[in-house]
């Protein structure tokens, strides 16, 4: 087969700037309203915390993503637009890149650049109205230095894989359900937790009993265990995700003729 009819990189830039020179706004709206929201809430703790610290909030972090993936493939929800997309010149893989970087990649690196912008805002803010800042005040976070620091401790690397996670669903859901990916795929997120939830503790009361008398560090190592055990099952499912979401969007590119009907 020849590799052009898989990947060329002219059809793929061409389809990234179609993609981005049409949908941008959207992506603009979502990092306006981060920006806002953190910049008040900094400020406001500021006022009160004059030498509080600021980290990006992990809950925040994880719907962002699951947000921002979610409105990746946005055109199969209409007729007109299944039969655009899937018509276009670019190849299945092409069109997954392009939604891959714009929509899960890019729901990192707006949150990030928001929440940076955001603190250095609080901080200039402050040291205009309050000249002590500079003496009781934290200097903006420096979020490169945050994450090489955080990511060697086991709950950073899970608030990580956590929101990479929601990503990666959302990101299946908008190719495979189209149509209220968001609720579909929400449903089956949530099953999923409950279901891991049960298993940890089944597994934690089979292992230490009901009572938790082992000693102190049996207790502790086999958390970390069950902790890394955990990582690594949650990691592999949303790989799979994202393999799936390339599968479901290349079948439906096969058969576009039956998406016309």
């Amino acid at each position: 087969m020849n590799t052009n009819q898989i990947f060329s990189w002219n059809r793929f830039t061409a389809a990234l700037r179609k993609e981005f020179a049409e949908n941008w706004r959207t992506p603009a709206l979502v990092m306006v309203g981060i920006y806002l929201w953190y910049t008040i809430s900094m400020i406001t703790t500021n006022v009160n915390i004059l030498n509080g610290s600021y980290e990006p909030n992990p809950l925040a972090f994880s719907v962002i993503a699951a947000i921002m993936a979610g409105l990746a493939f946005h055109n199969l929800t209409t007729r007109q637009g299944r039969v655009e997309l899937l018509t276009s010149p670019s190849s299945a893989l092409e069109k997954y890149i392009v939604n891959l970087l714009l929509y899960f990649v890019g729901s990192f690196v707006i949150f990030a650049v928001s929440f940076q912008l955001a603190d250095i805002t609080r901080y200039l803010v402050m040291s205009f109205v309050n000249p002590r800042l500079g003496i009781e005040s934290t200097l903006p976070t420096n979020l490169v230095n945050m994450f090489k620091t955080n990511l060697t401790e086991q709950t950073d690397i899970f608030i990580l894989v956590v929101a990479l996670g929601a990503g990666a669903a959302f990101f299946l859901g908008s190719v495979m359900w189209p149509r209220r990916s968001a609720l579909k795929m929400g449903v089956v997120v949530l099953v999923i937790a409950i279901l891991q939830v049960s298993a940890i503790i089944y597994i934690t009361y089979h292992y230490l009993g009901n009572d938790f008398t082992v000693p102190r560090n049996i207790r502790n190592g086999f958390f970390d265990q069950l902790a890394t055990v955990g990582i690594w099952i949650d990691a592999i499912i949303y790989l799979l995700c994202l393999v799936m979401a390339w599968f479901v969007l290349k079948h439906k590119d096969v058969i576009t003729l039956k998406w016309w009907k």
